[in-house]
């Protein structure tokens, strides 16, 4: 009995369940939503200009620049630019340090008075004191042969009348086969003194001189560039690769560097470049010459033009394991007005867009409009009230729509249809 009363203590159950049964029945067996047709659109076709873009992001990065080096080894006294500034033709950059270089100068100069000398030594050797002094000492070398010779005569005779001994007049045998031996190296002596101002040793001395002379010259050039100044108007950077000074330390009074340095980049006015990173997919889309137009936040108002100036053939440091292979490639800007230029500055980012296919007439159709792809790619075209299906030859492809080589004439009208999306709530 139990039973009974539980089901009669809850009647409200049973009615919420028929409500539940009866709204899932209709629900199953409404009437199905028409589907909306498909939209049919046209085209007339008219050739049309057709450009071909890629985008990049990009940097504003030196262009036609000028490098400033140190003239000379030496410390710095004096700076008078920062990195970043503007600065014009002919500005003091900064002063270095003249002690050593004022030494070096004078090291050469010594060198080259001493180059001289000896260049005129040669020059005159016949007549110069060396020979001089062979020459005298050979004719003194044949005057004791002279006389050795007649001292060895006139012994002769004695020994022959038995005046003298054999001993003696040995003795002046032996003095003059001493007066020839002194008289033949002296001789030599003079021939090898004389061979000293040869062709050969003047114009050895003469290249010495030209040596000295220009190390002298060398050295008055740096000494004359202790102050550096800048060659042309622009933005002087930072150096790109090289350290600024030895052990890294910053450009300021005190510091030391050495001849060849690389000190900054002086960006000249409408000489201003974009530099970008390509995908390795995209690369091999790029070439040199292609136009680019460079726009950015920092100058909105504007949009540069230029040409793609160089493509790296190596693949930048990507820094990280499994990154995307990237290349550099650098645009050179069209020059522009010293206005322009100051409101551009070195390291804004910038939008590339380089042009990597254009053309001045061209059959160009939605993308939706073509039907299978390659060799196999065809469009609907309508024709005295009749719509057939032509093979076509697919050229380049933009968001624009996609180029049609052949296949298609002006004036002929593709069609294709649009499906409409079907409205919500429908029975699927």
């Amino acid at each position: 009995m139990k039973p009974v009363a539980m089901i009669r203590s809850h009647p409200w159950r049973s009615a919420l369940l028929a409500l539940a049964v009866l709204a899932l029945g209709w629900w199953w067996l409404r009437p199905a939503a028409e589907p909306v047709a498909a939209t049919e659109q046209s085209l007339q076709l008219q050739p049309r200009p057709f450009t071909v873009t890629l985008a990049f992001a990009g940097t504003i990065a030196p262009g036609n620049a000028v490098s400033i080096v140190a003239p000379f080894d030496g410390a710095i006294r004096s700076v008078d630019f920062a990195y970043g500034s503007r600065v014009e033709a002919g500005a003091v950059l900064l002063t270095l340090d003249t002690l050593e270089i004022t030494a070096t100068r004078n090291e050469a100069e010594a060198a080259y008075l001493k180059a001289g000398q000896a260049a005129r030594d040669v020059a005159n050797w016949a007549s110069g004191p060396e020979v001089t002094r062979a020459r005298r000492q050979a004719s003194a070398a044949a005057i004791d042969l002279e006389q050795a010779q007649g001292q060895a005569e006139d012994a002769k005779g004695l020994l022959d009348r038995g005046l003298i001994s054999r001993n003696e007049y040995e003795g002046v045998e032996q003095q003059l086969r001493s007066r020839r031996a002194a008289a033949a190296a002296a001789r030599d002596e003079l021939q090898t003194t004389l061979a000293k101002g040869s062709a050969a040793d003047q114009r050895a001395a003469q290249l010495e001189l030209a040596n000295a002379r220009a190390r002298l010259g060398q050295a008055e050039r740096q000494l004359r560039q202790a102050i550096v100044r800048a060659p042309a108007r622009g933005v002087i950077v930072r150096p790109a690769v090289t350290s600024l000074t030895d052990g890294g330390a910053p450009i300021q009074p005190g510091t030391r560097v050495a001849r060849g340095q690389m000190i900054g980049t002086i960006a000249r006015d409408g000489g201003l470049a974009v530099t970008f990173e390509v995908d390795e997919s995209d690369i091999n889309t790029l070439s040199v010459g292609q136009p680019v137009a460079v726009s950015g936040p920092g100058f909105s108002a504007l949009t540069l033009s230029g040409k793609i100036a160089s493509i790296a053939a190596e693949a930048s440091d990507s820094g990280a394991g499994g990154a995307q292979t990237r290349f550099t490639a650098t645009a050179a800007l069209d020059p522009v007005s010293p206005e322009t230029a100051d409101r551009i500055r070195i390291g804004m980012s910038a939008t590339v867009t380089v042009i990597t296919y254009q053309t001045a007439s061209a059959l160009v159709i939605p993308a939706a409009a073509l039907q299978g792809g390659g060799p196999s790619a065809s469009v609907m075209v309508r024709s005295g009230g009749t719509t057939r299906s032509r093979p076509v030859q697919v050229g380049r492809a933009s968001p624009e729509g996609v180029e049609i080589t052949s296949g298609l004439k002006p004036g002929e009208t593709v069609v294709w249809s649009v499906a409409a999306p079907a409205a919500a709530g429908g029975q699927n």
